[in-house]
């Protein structure tokens, strides 16, 4: 943070001030408590399993300067002679993100892009803060900090210094895009895709819709929005509704589109055209869907002023997110793909087929884990999932969880196993015969933590070669 005092956070969070020195700085701010820092603000945020009210006696102990809460038991301790300002508010949560709106309003002079969508937005961020940092320093979310407490605090990391900063917004609950909208206030909208994502909250991709749309709701006065036309959902959104759009599509009919598409090369390929020509790149990462994100991102930096070459050094240097189509081709040819960092329906349908895309002359073989947070018709979607499965070039099928017995149910035209934990899933891979043609694709919700096969299953092939 910069340039900001404890008179301007109890005006943003519209707190009661209990005790403190309204005119000392404000240096930075922490929301946990194991790493909270002496003269950082504590805000005690309220999660799912821990409340940060519990460690305010801890935090006081380390010296903050500051405790924003919201339980009147609070227990502060006997923080004597140095004593943090104290700050109450109804809701620390909403208390953070009101903080970063104000300080996200002094910073006009930086492009700020918002990314939201069912799949592909990391990649789509990590793909335009490429592009955008040859021009300027650029910031962005680490990792997925994306939801209403991850947002905020990358908010507040931004500084003068920034010419531009891009981030990620995802959403669980209804209404948040919205919040997080509000908060951002972005010159760049994006919307990469609507999908079967957090269908326990949402029912449908209709309802996914409904809540992804309110971004485009609060675009900065001077700003534009970015819609995929390969959407049956965002295509149809009115163009007259909104000052300027900006379409990306796959094969065309949009302002950004791509030709010559070429996924079997180690690095896949394709002609990225604009209304101004086209620049051939060349993808650090596989998949149809990431030649979609690579489009996305494109059309973000055009509406920015960027060139061809530009976007072309950008997306060919970004470097791919960790646990997205994450590939390793092993000493003895075997190749593994980490894509395990999350799943849904059309995530898992993409993945699968991406990797047949790119690797037509190989064995194929799928471990898949459970899709989460699917709502009632879980099982139908795992069941259709199998359908889809019996269409793929794939030789194997190695599936884990609950769920995804129903997608074995599914399956009538493939070899497949089920385990029923992961010691169990490891010993059906290591019996698995393999050669240099094998390819492995590992793909499940977050939760499945699929990751941790992956990587035994990795380490097994190597020391098995040696």
């Amino acid at each position: 943070m910069e340039s900001f005092y404890v008179k301007d956070l109890i005006k943003a969070v519209n707190g009661k001030f209990l005790l403190g020195d309204p005119n000392l700085p404000v240096k930075s701010v922490s929301i946990d408590s194991r790493s909270v820092k002496k003269g950082q603000f504590f805000f005690a945020i309220k999660g799912k399993n821990y409340d940060g009210h519990d460690f305010i006696k801890e935090a006081v102990e380390k010296e903050v300067s500051g405790i924003v809460y919201s339980e009147d038991d609070a227990d502060f301790a006997n923080p004597f002679p140095k004593f943090p300002s104290i700050i109450k508010v109804p809701d620390t949560e909403e208390a953070l993100g009101n903080l970063a709106k104000a300080y996200r309003q002094r910073f006009d002079a930086v492009k700020i892009a918002g990314i939201t969508g069912s799949n592909g937005k990391t990649t789509t961020k990590e793909m335009l803060a490429s592009i955008l940092k040859r021009k300027g320093k650029t910031i962005s979310n680490k990792g997925n900090f994306n939801n209403r407490i991850g947002l905020p605090m990358s908010v507040l990391e931004m500084k003068s210094e920034h010419k531009y900063a891009v981030f990620e917004m995802g959403t669980s609950v209804h209404g948040e895009i919205k919040i997080l909208s509000e908060i951002l206030r972005p010159n760049v909208g994006i919307i990469t895709n609507i999908g079967f994502s957090h269908l326990e909250t949402f029912n449908s991709p209709e309802g996914v819709f409904r809540e992804k749309r309110a971004l485009l709701d609060n675009i900065a006065d001077d700003g534009f929005i970015v819609l995929n036309n390969d959407d049956e959902f965002l295509k149809k959104i009115p163009h007259n509704n909104y000052s300027k759009i900006i379409t990306f599509a796959l094969y065309g009919g949009a302002d950004i589109y791509a030709k010559n598409i070429s996924l079997w090369a180690d690095k896949p390929s394709f002609e990225l055209h604009t209304a101004s020509g086209f620049i051939n790149i060349e993808m650090p990462v596989k998949g149809k869907f990431n030649i979609m994100n690579a489009l996305a991102a494109s059309a973000a930096a055009v509406g920015l002023g960027f060139g061809l070459d530009d976007i072309k050094e950008g997306v060919e240097n970004f470097t791919p997110p960790s646990m997205r189509m994450e590939t390793v081709v092993l000493k003895s040819g075997v190749t593994l793909i980490n894509d395990a960092y999350n799943a849904n329906p059309s995530s898992v349908r993409e993945s699968v087929q991406g990797v047949c895309e790119s690797y037509i002359d190989r064995e194929i073989n799928l471990v898949l884990g459970d899709m989460l947070e699917l709502g009632d018709k879980s099982s139908e979607y795992h069941f259709s999932l199998g359908e889809f499965l019996n269409s793929q070039r794939v030789k194997s099928i190695y599936l884990i969880g609950d769920m995804s017995l129903y997608t074995k149910e599914g399956l009538d035209k493939k070899v497949v196993y089920h385990a029923k934990d992961e010691e169990a899933m490891l010993k059906m891979l290591q019996r698995t015969p393999v050669n240099n043609k094998s390819v492995f694709l590992f793909k499940a919700s977050r939760g499945m933590h699929l990751e941790k096969v992956y990587s035994q299953f990795s380490g097994f092939l190597e020391k098995r070669k040696k």
